[in-house]
């Protein structure tokens, strides 16, 4: 059944015929009678009754005050769409103010009908009839332009999101002067520009167990410790400060030159400052593969007790060596989680934690002081991993 003038003005007069004519009767409250007008809104609407539509939408706005809001902004302006109100469009889009929206959101909101998924739905199984409606309708070409840009943002049709900021950008920069540009402000996307040439920073905290090699194979017993990492990330390179600490007890007794004697079953201690350089030659969103070489030191000495005093000592003085070492390594992160930047140095970026796996081969020359030592170490380690970019 399709409604027209005569209907609209019955269903107007019927509020004054029921006050004069039945004195006990309540009159129906603002909300009430926006239920009705939008009841009858959506019979117009879905029975395609342009002019009806727009007459109960008229008398939804003469129904609004401070109390009751008759139609939400996006039902109204794709309704502006269906009717081809183009003109009312642009006025409520050049005099948008966020304060006024916020101002309807605290006001006696519409029931809950199925206005606005019967517009969703039909303009957006229409949307290619819309955008030809707007191509022919008596506009010029910024309004054309800003016309079928806000259709889509109304049924959701961007899709990536750096994408429709160029757009609307380009928007911007074709029409400085717009009205509409207060609004196309409000809806831009707010994309966050990577700066062109991004500086990470990150650390691990690894176990590390250590395999010996040649006379060292015999001399100490397989390492366990930590190995532990900074550096900073730029364009795939990784500059890289380690430091690897393990504990071993000896395989045998070493003798030095003053015929003391270090006996097997001792404890000693290892460490491995290093600098090593990283590149990235796998980097994806879930993996990253990360070979590295390196130069420092190694140093391997007894283990050391505290005395009556508190004071550190070594019950064997007399066995300290250090040599310089070259190594290798292929570090493999698992990344397990996004990290917020701002959530550790309150600024924008943003970052991962991973579980890092870590193999390699360390080249000594501790031989050079005892034959006993002449060796190197393939190590392997497993922990977590964390770069903020």
């Amino acid at each position: 059944m399709k409604y027209n003038l005569s209907t609209f003005f019955f269903f107007i007069l019927s509020f004054f015929a029921r006050a004069q004519n039945d004195t006990s009767a309540i009159p129906m409250s603002n909300g009430e009678k926006i239920v009705t007008v939008r009841k009858e809104l959506i019979n117009a609407f879905i029975t395609e009754d342009y002019v009806s539509t727009g007459l109960w939408m008229d008398s939804l706005r003469t129904l609004e005050n401070i109390e009751y809001i008759g139609l939400v902004w996006d039902e109204r302006w794709l309704l502006y769409y269906w009717t081809e109100s183009y003109g009312n469009l642009f006025e409520e889009v050049a005099n948008f103010s966020e304060t006024e929206r916020t101002i309807n959101d605290f006001k006696n909101q519409p029931p809950q009908d199925s206005l606005f998924e019967w517009l969703d739905y039909s303009l957006h199984e229409r949307r290619f009839d819309m955008f030809q409606r707007i191509q022919k309708a008596f506009l010029n070409e910024e309004e054309k332009a800003f016309t079928t840009l806000l259709l889509e943002y109304l049924l959701r049709l961007e899709h990536d999101e750096a994408e429709w900021a160029a757009r609307l950008e380009a928007f911007e920069k074709r029409y400085p002067d717009s009205r509409f540009r207060t609004y196309i402000s409000y809806i831009k996307p707010k994309i966050k520009k990577k700066p062109a040439n991004p500086v990470g920073f990150g650390l691990d905290f690894l176990l590390t167990q250590g395999n010996w090699r040649d006379q060292l194979e015999r001399t100490l017993r397989p390492a366990f410790g930590v190995d532990f990492g900074l550096y900073i990330w730029q364009k795939r390179w990784n500059y890289i400060l380690r430091m690897a600490i393990t504990g071993q007890k000896l395989g045998r007794d070493i003798e030095n030159d003053q015929n003391d004697i270090w006996p097997k079953g001792e404890s000693s201690n290892y460490f491995t400052p290093s600098f090593d350089l990283g590149y990235d030659v796998i980097s994806t969103p879930k993996f990253r593969c990360t070979p590295s070489v390196g130069a420092g030191l190694s140093i391997l000495k007894p283990s050391t007790t505290e005395d009556d005093d508190g004071n550190t000592i070594s019950e064997y003085p007399g066995f300290s060596f250090t040599s310089g070492q070259l190594n290798t390594a292929i570090n493999l992160d698992v990344k397990l989680h996004d990290i917020s930047e701002a959530d550790v140095f309150e600024r924008p970026g943003s970052g991962y934690g991973a579980i890092r796996v870590r193999f390699g081969y360390r080249w000594m020359n501790l031989g050079k002081r005892n034959p006993l030592l002449d060796g190197n170490m393939f190590f392997f380690a497993v922990g977590y991993s964390m770069m903020l970019r």
